[in-house]
């Protein structure tokens, strides 16, 4: 998925992701391209892009993390975070 998390608080995320578990089988990859927040004071890019989200309800960069969390919660383990460019990293994920 591409630049589709972004767009949704983290119930729906949750939600996204779920649906996308069911279609994974053991033993594949979810491959998620999105924005990663840097740690504070590192970073500018994807955190523009993060107010620029805030200024519609629901709508959020995250970090690290936060991916992280969504993943477990829907049945996903994040196994790597590749930085692609200034506002794009790979995120990859197994089932759990």
């Amino acid at each position: 998925m591409k630049w589709i998390l972004h767009d949704w608080d983290d119930e729906r995320s949750i939600a996204v992701l779920k649906s996308c578990r069911r279609a994974v089988r053991q033993g594949g990859t979810l491959v998620v391209l999105e924005a990663v927040l840097a740690p504070p004071n590192e970073g500018a890019g994807a955190k523009f892009a993060d107010l620029n989200m805030l200024a519609v309800p629901g709508r959020q960069e995250r970090t690290k993390e936060e991916f992280a969390r969504l993943f477990a919660a829907s049945g996903f383990r994040l196994t790597n975070v590749i930085e692609a460019g200034p506002r794009i990293s790979i995120i990859e994920g197994e089932p759990a």
